[in-house]
């Protein structure tokens, strides 16, 4: 049930979001220091998200009895359940607060929010599991309560860094919405492929292969502390620098994401046992898959680096996403046909050439706009 719930909400947060929160930093640029400004923006994506919200919530609770039709659980607890989805993506919203500490790399502040709701949280978990009443609901209703202590700190430490408007700004809506819209088809479709590696195997495996590749799915959670450093500090940084250092820079924090990302994978070919043991014993068997599932969760990386830097500096291109979509499913669909999918190994394969083509989209992206950039200024 927790399994499902945390899949579920991961996928609505995104459809809800669609990069409103990310567009913040890439449209304040370096203005980001100026409260007005920042505070507009800010407004606007509280604006656009909570139009989002009211239809994808609506989607979700017509979507969600489906998602569980087969499974034998009472109605209250679907709804409990689900009440927790409803309530952990309300709570979410309040975590737009958390850009302006970043736009001016308050870390201290930014962090400490979220370090005293997982300490809360664990302890409030630990106190429930001691008393014999944790359950799905229950762990479901502990992290949404954590992300709602979240944005309230959130909300508290930015008053100093925002003005926001106290009326809505039609131009400033305008004007996110058009840098978002050649980007909000590629976020969509990313939010729906989020779990595609589960869904393959539970169509074409047995229950084995779907715990195996949840089980290594754990490891790409590594990657989480990796790509926090993208939000946190590339995407304000890129996006507040002059033209004239941008090459540069973009080369210098490429070529360290290549290098670290190049080390953990060499580390995962050579030395796969101790992420072997973070999966237990009941999963020791999956030696030569490690291997590949760092790799993948290496590319996925790299493309996300590439991402936030795009995006922070603007370069966000219809044909992008009319590019990524076809190609991912085209891509896909091979795979589907060509590869024996009842097989965890070839799940993981499947997954490692979807990342790749992924980045070599985000790839194409970063050279045209480079040339775009060049362009512009002989203009």
């Amino acid at each position: 049930m927790f399994g499902i719930v945390v899949a579920f909400q991961a996928t609505i947060s995104q459809l809800v979001d669609l990069g409103f929160s990310g567009s913040i930093t890439a449209l304040a640029g370096e203005r980001g220091h100026d409260p007005d400004v920042l505070g507009g923006y800010l407004y606007s994506a509280r604006y656009w998200r909570s139009k989002m919200q009211n239809v994808v919530l609506v989607i979700a609770a017509i979507a969600f009895p489906l998602v569980t039709w087969a499974q034998p659980w009472e109605s209250s607890t679907k709804c409990l359940l689900f009440g927790t989805i409803a309530l952990g993506v309300f709570f979410q919203g309040w975590s737009l607060y958390g850009v302006p500490l970043l736009v001016h790399r308050l870390l201290q502040k930014f962090y400490r929010p979220q370090i005293k709701a997982a300490i809360l949280r664990l302890v409030l978990t630990a106190g429930f599991y001691a008393m014999g009443v944790l359950n799905a609901w229950v762990a479901a209703s502990l992290a949404a309560l954590a992300l709602g202590c979240t944005g309230w700190d959130y909300r508290h430490a930015a008053r100093s860094y925002v003005r926001e408007p106290v009326q809505i700004q039609p131009e400033r809506n305008a004007e996110m919405l058009r840098y978002l819209a050649p980007l909000i088809p590629g976020v969509a479709f990313t939010a729906l492929q989020g779990q595609i590696l589960i869904g393959i195997s539970s169509i074409f495996g047995t229950a084995r292969n779907i715990a195996e590749v949840s089980a290594l799915g754990r490891i790409g959670q590594l990657f989480l502390v990796l790509a926090a450093f993208n939000s946190v500090l590339v995407g304000p940084y890129i996006s507040g620098i002059p033209r004239s250092i941008l090459a540069r820079r973009y080369a210098q924090i490429l070529s360290a994401a290549v290098l670290v990302a190049g080390i953990i994978s060499v580390f995962g070919f050579l030395l796969p046992q101790p992420l072997l043991w973070l999966l237990g014993r009941n999963y020791a068997g999956l030696q030569s898959e490690i291997g590949w599932v760092v790799l993948t969760g290496s590319l996925s990386y790299l493309g996300g680096v590439l991402y936030t830097m795009h995006a922070a500096r603007r370069w966000i291109y219809w044909w992008s996403p009319m590019t990524y979509i076809p190609m991912i499913i085209l891509t896909q669909a091979w795979c589907v046909w060509a590869m024996d999918l009842s097989k965890t190994q070839s799940v993981i394969l499947f997954g490692l050439i979807t990342a790749a083509v992924s980045l070599a989209v985000q790839s194409s992206v970063g050279v045209y706009g480079f040339i775009a950039t060049a362009r512009h200024d002989k203009a």
